[in-house]
Formats: structure tokens, C-alpha cells, sequence
């Protein structure tokens, strides 16, 4: 089994109105948060704060705040902490450990487009290997708990040009379709949980998802034509 790690991605819709970075890095903040119990390399998150990018706690609200307002106007001299802010962040692992579970994560929202956030992880550190889609699944769960998501999906980044569709989102391991119940009209995928208020969460197998596998790459193409057929795939940056 080839296991080429785990990009998950969670959209949300624009705000109503732009944000201060103070209430984007809030937002950020809850999301890491809600996910932080699922496995130990998502409970400790550490910030590259400054030019020599030191590594500071994410909690540290003020420094990460201002040092991320340092950043923007750096390419955007007349930006006054209002409208799009990114954050970005990695699991808190000495250098040997990085080999096996290195993490990352980047947030961005506030402005007048979709916000992101997205998680990169190689390895589990605690979760028998059987059990790593309990995990990315309940990672989707607790983020659309925070904020409805317009858009979820977990893969590997190896999948992406093996999709059903080049201009499509993909679903690949799994998806969160949001305001719909789907969980009757599947019975291919692994699991299609309906989540009361939000929308049906699919996981498409419960294997690790292998993407030199056929049997996965045909269940995560055969999930993306299903949702397509019905108005479901949204377009790539839409």
C-alpha cells in the first residue's frame, strides 16, 4: 500500500464584511482548536514569528497578529489590518520527527473571496493505521461544527490530476457536501453521514487512501461523477 500523506482543505464563504486580522486570526485559532484532540500532531501548533522565524505558540495572539499585519504590508504598503489576512503554521516536531509526521497548516479569509483552510500531514502519530480515516473524518466533523463549510474535501495532493474532472473540485478519500442528505443515495462509498444543519460528510473508503490503488481512484471518480450528475461538484475556485 503507497500512503502519500493527507491535504485536507475546508472552504468557507466570504464574510459579510471585511474583517480585521484580529477576528481572522480568532477564526483561525477556533478551527485549530476543535480539531486538536483527533491526534497528538494536530494539539500543538507552533508560528515562525519574525525574520529569523522564530518559533512561538500559535495561542500568542498579539505577537502572531502583528507580525502577520508585518507581512501583508510588506507587499501591500497601504494595508490598515482590515480585509484579507493569512496565517500559516506547523506541528510543533524536533527535526527527526518532521520526517515522519510533519504538519502544516495555512489560513486565509477576510476579504471579499472564499476563505481556506487547509491541512497538510505525512503521518499520524498516535492512530493505529487502520484508524486514519476516523481521524480526517472527525477533523471535518469539529471544522464544520466551527463554520459551515461551502466545500470540504481530504486527499492525498496526488490524486489532484487523477479527478474525474480537470475543472471540478475533487472528492478523492473525502468530502463534505454541504446542505444536502445524501446519506440513502450512496450505497458505493464506505460512509455518507448526514450532519443535521450542515450536509452530508462521504468517506469514500476507509482504507487509507492509496491513490496508485484502482479500486480507490474509481470509488473517488464514480463519488465525483454522482455529485456532478447532480449539481454537487462545484468548479475549481469558484
Amino acid at each position: 500500500m503507497s500512503y502519500k500523506g493527507m491535504t485536507l482543505r475546508f472552504f468557507i464563504e466570504p464574510p459579510e464584511k471585511v474583517m480585521a486580522a484580529e477576528d481572522v486570526y480568532d477564526q483561525w485559532i477556533s478551527m485549530l482548536d476543535a480539531i486538536s484532540q483527533e491526534d497528538p500532531v494536530f494539539s500543538h501548533w507552533r508560528y515562525a514569528y519574525g525574520e529569523q522565524g522564530i518559533s512561538i505558540d500559535v495561542h500568542e495572539k498579539t505577537r502572531v497578529v502583528k507580525d502577520a499585519i508585518k507581512s501583508v504590508r510588506e507587499f501591500e504598503r497601504g494595508y490598515n489590518g482590515m480585509g484579507l489576512m493569512s496565517f500559516a503554521c506547523r506541528g510543533n516536531f524536533s527535526v527527526e520527527e518532521r520526517k515522519y509526521h510533519y504538519t502544516e497548516n495555512g489560513f486565509s479569509w477576510g476579504g471579499n473571496r472564499r476563505g481556506i483552510f487547509s491541512l497538510r500531514n505525512t503521518r499520524l502519530k498516535q492512530t493505529a493505521w487502520p484508524n486514519y480515516w476516523q481521524v480526517f473524518a472527525n477533523c471535518l466533523r469539529q471544522l464544520a461544527n466551527v463554520i459551515p463549510p461551502r466545500w470540504a474535501n481530504a486527499a492525498p495532493f496526488a490524486y489532484y490530476d487523477l479527478a474525474a474532472f480537470p475543472h471540478r473540485e475533487w472528492v478523492g478519500w473525502m468530502a463534505l457536501v454541504p446542505d444536502v442528505d445524501l446519506s440513502n443515495e450512496m450505497p458505493f462509498v464506505a460512509l455518507a453521514e448526514y450532519l443535521p444543519d450542515i450536509g452530508t460528510l462521504i468517506v469514500t473508503t476507509k482504507e487509507p487512501f492509496d491513490p496508485e490503488n484502482e479500486e480507490h481512484i474509481k470509488l473517488a471518480r464514480a463519488t465525483e461523477v454522482f455529485l456532478a450528475d447532480r449539481g454537487l461538484l462545484p468548479e475549481r475556485g469558484i
